[in-house]
């Protein structure tokens, strides 16, 4: 447990904490198997438990009222997309076989929620610190792992070309792709760069960021990190409300450009300006040409529920060889978000993961922790043009965690600040409410 005035937590806690999540996360290499990745996810419901345990315990009443606030926004919008989708499969007929598995993959969703109620309620913000630690030593252990497999040299020389730009990783750098975990590093350098305490430990923590952020080498996760740190620089320079409408500002243009988005991708218009500049798509246009026939641009359209787009292209694989279709996963979390859901809730989706939150964060929380949790976003999202980390385990849980833990944080006299100018918002009567 930790104290709200001091900031001290249980080490020996911490610790278990990590190795747990460390055992958990070890099971996303690829060595292993889908369902062996599920079953060794499962291994966290240990940090559950022990933060159950404490709160039976210690039954702080203004800490779970603080976390469960952040809990039940996470929540909502889970909720509704599987309600929306149970409606979805009982008008579509759907198999009792597809319905199990779009609600067990939603399982993992709300295990991510108690997982980081369970960190955040023993923690505070130092749960962020240990979810990092986590899958720091679960990296490790994966790349000491790989060393074994394919030796020092040859995975030295598996680095080098992929940074020489091969077309593709091969050997040792293949291996380190290690998708989930590598994306969830992202938040983490945005989060030690401008919000964490400036000391030695922040400086160690940036560089191991970087180095599994960089061995992971995903390519959209390089275009999406750097514009959440210039948009982060931005808003230092500017005063505290011209920041917030700033924020605003490019919530509503994500809004607005994600069904720009997913126009272009329908109309032809995305393939034909990668094909123009010269962009591999890596066989994405060709899996978009495909399913343009199961959904249309109207506000008629309905979707067919959670999962839909990979029992397409689970079935085109097998069924119909000749449409080149390599992959059980669109790689487009905007474009899949639009097919699953349909038009209206596609649009409700939109506004309450960018408005919403963005203004419950801001009239709640203070400037700051909305300043995380816009960050993240803003980083994650771009991911979702071209990738599926909306549902990632790892990735989810980082993504709502920080905003979360950050909450909780305690300055002091001898903090330096990277932002000196960025002044907090008056915490609003809630918080005041909640925090005494």
């Amino acid at each position: 447990m930790f104290d709200e005035e001091t900031g001290k937590y249980n080490k020996f806690l911490m610790a278990i904490y990590i190795i747990v999540l460390a055992v958990s996360a070890i099971g996303d290499m690829q060595h292993f198997s889908a369902t062996v990745s599920r079953m060794m996810k499962a291994v966290s419901l240990i940090i559950v438990v022990i933060g159950a345990a404490l709160l039976l315990v210690s039954g702080n009443l203004s800490r779970i009222k603080k976390t469960a606030s952040f809990v039940g926004v996470y929540a909502f919008v889970l909720v509704g997309i599987i309600v929306w989708s149970i409606f979805l499969w009982i008008i579509n007929l759907e198999t009792v076989e597809f319905i199990l598995r779009g609600a067990s993959k939603f399982m993992y969703q709300f295990l991510v929620l108690l997982i980081i109620f369970a960190g955040v309620y023993m923690f505070g913000e130092r749960a962020i610190h240990a979810t990092f630690y986590g899958l720091v030593l679960a990296n490790t252990a994966i790349m000491i792992i790989n060393l074994g497999v394919y030796g020092i040299g040859p995975s030295v020389d598996s680095v080098m070309a992929m940074f020489r730009g091969a077309e593709a990783q091969e050997g040792f750098a293949r291996a380190m792709e290690i998708h989930d975990i590598t994306f969830a590093f992202g938040y983490y350098i945005i989060y030690f760069m401008f919000f964490a305490k400036h000391n030695r430990e922040r400086v160690l923590d940036i560089i191991l960021a970087a180095f599994f952020f960089v061995l992971g080498w995903k390519r959209i996760a390089f275009a999406a990190l750097p514009a959440a740190i210039a948009a982060a620089v931005m808003m230092g320079l500017m005063r505290p409300k011209s920041r917030q409408k700033f924020m605003k500002i490019i919530a509503w243009g994500f809004v607005v450009f994600s069904f720009l988005y997913v126009v272009a991708t329908r109309t032809g218009f995305f393939e034909a300006v990668t094909n123009e500049l010269g962009i591999n798509t890596m066989g994405r246009n060709d899996v978009y040409k495909y399913i343009e026939k199961y959904y249309d641009i109207s506000i008629g359209f309905i979707g067919y529920g959670f999962e839909y787009t990979t029992v397409i292209l689970q079935q085109a694989m097998i069924e119909n060889p000749e449409a080149h279709i390599a992959v059980t996963a669109l790689h487009n979390n905007i474009l899949t978000v639009y097919i699953e859901l349909g038009f209206i809730a596609f649009w409700a989706w939109l506004l309450y993961t960018w408005v919403f939150q963005l203004r419950w964060m801001l009239t709640h929380w203070g400037e700051k922790v909305a300043m995380l949790f816009f960050l993240s976003e803003l980083y994650i999202f771009i991911t979702y043009m071209t990738d599926n980390t909306l549902y990632y385990f790892y990735s989810s849980m980082s993504l709502r965690i920080l905003p979360m833990a950050y909450a909780f944080h305690i300055s002091d006299d001898a903090e330096i600040k990277l932002w000196p100018w960025v002044k907090e918002q008056k915490p609003s009567r809630l918080y005041k409410y909640l925090t005494t």
